[in-house]
């Protein structure tokens, strides 16, 4: 052997013995779980000392998503003069054997964080067109153009918008939109506007001491008349708000209140005929409940005619379903505490 010149034998054995080493070092280092390691001829298994993850436990850090109501939703609209417009889901369109069935529309947030932002996109995105709806038929289309703003609670977020009317249509104050395709208008058409004609005049205390009855009937005062369009009727029938000690204002009414609303049909032979009356009799204000006529539309063969409900201390939408025109009707639907969609949607 030259001097200086590792023993080659020797030389392996170290080389070999330090890369055993190092990789089991390494092995250590990184935690491997249950792997064999080659030491020497032999094997050893490392284990992670951890315990597995618990897998529900991962599961529950992540709330399940609520799916979405399918829809179709009634949207309460504002419009200024030009057309301008802010909108809100007022209710979930259903259908029964019965007619439209109508749910609230609620924004589940503490249960479900993105509740409101798949709500949103989904049926309050921009571009959307909705079929823009009053006085019975449809007046033109609504499209959404605008990021929503969030509602308080559970109420649903309001979208802005712009309206496109119908010739010689002026874009009402108030109206209603659902989405295209529900209504079963094809085209929009203008809606003339109605006024109170002498006959509602005379005819509407008559009307009104005899739904309310009783010795202070004569008592009543109208707060509210409103003509009431009924397709295929020559004259227009009229809806009316009359009350005793008491008014649409908050705050608490007088002794012995009353308050009356109806609908009624004009008939050219017997006169204005009720479909819809609503009387109620309280002395507190947590009895008082009162109805002014918004407006109706129409969704397919059903009618829905909307009304402002006033109980002293909020306001809300409150609805009735009809399957025809001459049908008895019945609030079916009150729109949720704290919701109130058209004072949400403001003045424009």
């Amino acid at each position: 052997m030259r001097p200086g010149l590792p023993d080659r034998q020797g030389a392996r054995t170290r080389t070999g013995g330090s890369a055993r080493s190092t990789l089991w070092l390494a092995a250590l280092a990184a935690g491997v779980v249950a792997c064999q390691v080659e030491w020497g001829g032999g094997e050893i298994a490392l284990e992670d000392p951890a315990p597995p993850p618990d897998s529900a436990a991962a599961e529950r850090l992540e709330p399940e998503q609520i799916p979405l109501s399918p829809g179709p939703h009634l949207f309460a609209v504002r419009l200024d003069a030009s057309g301008a417009a802010r909108a809100v889901p007022l209710a979930t369109i259903g259908d029964t054997e019965d007619g439209v069935a109508l749910a609230a529309v609620s924004i589940p947030e503490s249960e479900d964080p993105t509740f409101r932002a798949r709500f949103d996109s989904t049926y309050l995105a921009p571009g959307r067109e909705l079929d823009l709806l009053a006085r019975g038929v449809r007046i033109g289309t609504l499209v959404l153009d605008g990021v929503p703003s969030a509602g308080g609670g559970a109420c649903p977020s309001i979208a802005t918008g712009q309206a496109l009317v119908a010739p010689g249509q002026d874009p009402p104050a108030i109206a209603f939109a659902v989405p295209s395709g529900v209504s079963g208008f094809a085209t929009p058409r203008r809606a003339p506007p109605l006024e109170p004609n002498r006959s509602m005049n005379v005819a509407g205390p008559v009307l009104a001491e005899r739904l309310i009855g009783g010795d202070r009937a004569f008592l009543a005062q109208r707060v509210a008349m409103s003509p009431v369009e009924t397709p295929g009727d020559t004259l227009p029938g009229m809806a009316a708000t009359y009350l005793i000690a008491d008014s649409l204002a908050p705050g608490p009414p007088g002794t012995e209140a009353v308050s009356l609303f109806f609908l009624a049909r004009f008939e050219p032979a017997e006169g204005f005929i009720p479909l819809w009356q609503e009387v109620r009799r309280y002395g507190e204000a947590a009895g008082k409940e009162a109805f002014e006529y918004v407006d109706w539309i129409r969704l397919g063969v059903d009618r829905i005619d909307v009304l402002r409900r006033y109980d002293g201390t909020s306001t809300g939408f409150a609805l009735g379903v009809a399957r025809s025109d001459d049908a008895e009707r019945e609030v079916t639907w009150v729109e949720p505490a704290g919701c109130d969609a058209l004072g949400r949607l403001g003045q424009l």
